[in-house]
């Protein structure tokens, strides 16, 4: 081939190198306008910022501070152990630990303004240990307390119940807000199956651990259609809500703890079931909410919420019983030796 043919040969591999830039740089420019809104990039949010990904749980807290914002901008500050609260040091006094989704969390709250610190000020000789994780089901809220048992001993779990989320958590591997997956429970009869373990990373994690491609609107759609056409399914299963909390209740008393449950709203079939099961329970609906992003208690909500669970706590004598219930435990350990 002569040196003609190998330039002209250059020449039209070089045109279609500069069409092809030049298609993919007109056609880029014509998703970021014309497709704002479905591939825009996608700042660090919640999850990607605050939590990493467990293939057990679905997403754990990390340790370190942020800046996050919805209805209000607010400081966040995990513990060594990956908890919103401060650093959790087992003493001798009763533990109560506290579990549930963004309600504990204290989403759209400082941490000082959360029902739980105010309920330290109620309780001075009552170590209180706030476990809470946006975003969670009742289901890893389980799994989340077999987990970190060990280690706290608790006297009291009291779980709080999402009325407004929570069954629908319970019954999909997937939650609404950016298609997280998480582990799911299948039942049979009272036993509980766990599902969906390791659990799939979704796109937005994908999109978070590649940071430099993820600015190509190129990238993130053939990323997005890959994740929804050949990507893990997003299943709905018979709402196993009732079985997990019985579960929970029978796995804290087996460890002679007490179990008690807070509704964050109404929810009639529940609260008939807890109080055929015998599980304590307390309402703690009240009107200080936010009126968007997930309807949030306020900071008079939390007060409101510390207020009702201060009274239960010491009208039940629930604190009491826990003396009992250790008393009654070291008995038997000295009959069995």
């Amino acid at each position: 081939m002569d040196m003609s043919a190998i330039k002209k040969k250059c020449v039209h591999y070089s045109l279609f190198l500069l069409y092809l830039i030049v298609l993919i740089g007109v056609t880029e420019t014509a998703m970021r306008i014309f497709f704002k809104g479905a591939l825009e990039i996608i700042p660090a949010d919640e999850k990607t910022l605050l939590y990493r990904y467990d293939e057990t749980v679905g997403w754990l807290p990390v340790h370190n501070s942020f800046t996050v914002k919805a209805r209000r901008l607010i400081h966040v500050e995990h513990n060594q152990r990956g908890f919103r609260d401060a650093e959790h040091v087992i003493g001798h006094h009763p533990r109560i630990v506290f579990l549930g989704d963004s309600f504990v969390w204290g989403f759209d709250v400082e941490k000082q303004e959360r029902f739980t610190e105010k309920l330290r000020s109620k309780l001075a000789n009552v170590s209180i240990y706030n476990l809470g994780i946006s975003g969670y089901g009742t289901d890893q809220e389980f799994l989340l307390l077999t987990r970190q048992y060990d280690f706290y001993k608790p006297d009291i779990v009291f779980l709080v119940f999402c009325t407004d989320n929570d069954h629908e958590d319970n019954s999909h591997n997937f939650i609404r807000g950016g298609g997280y997956f998480k582990p799911y429970f299948i039942t049979e009869g009272k036993h509980l199956t766990l599902q969906g373990v390791p659990v799939p990373k979704s796109w937005r994690y994908f999109i978070k651990q590649h940071d430099i491609l993820s600015y190509s609107c190129w990238f993130r759609l053939m990323t997005k259609l890959y994740f929804k056409y050949l990507g893990p399914p997003r299943l709905e299963v018979k709402d196993p809500t009732f079985v997990i909390i019985k579960n929970m209740d029978q796995y804290v008393k087996d460890r002679g703890a007490q179990f008690i449950v807070g509704l964050q709203g109404d929810d009639p079939n529940l609260r008939q079931y807890l109080e055929s099961s015998h599980i304590p329970f307390i309402d703690l609906s009240n009107p200080y909410i936010y009126p968007s992003h997930g309807r949030h208690w306020t900071p008079e909500g939390h007060t409101f919420v510390s207020e009702k669970i201060y009274h239960y706590l010491i009208r039940e004598r629930h604190l009491e019983k826990k003396t009992a219930i250790s008393r009654n435990i070291h008995s038997a350990v000295l009959r069995q030796r």
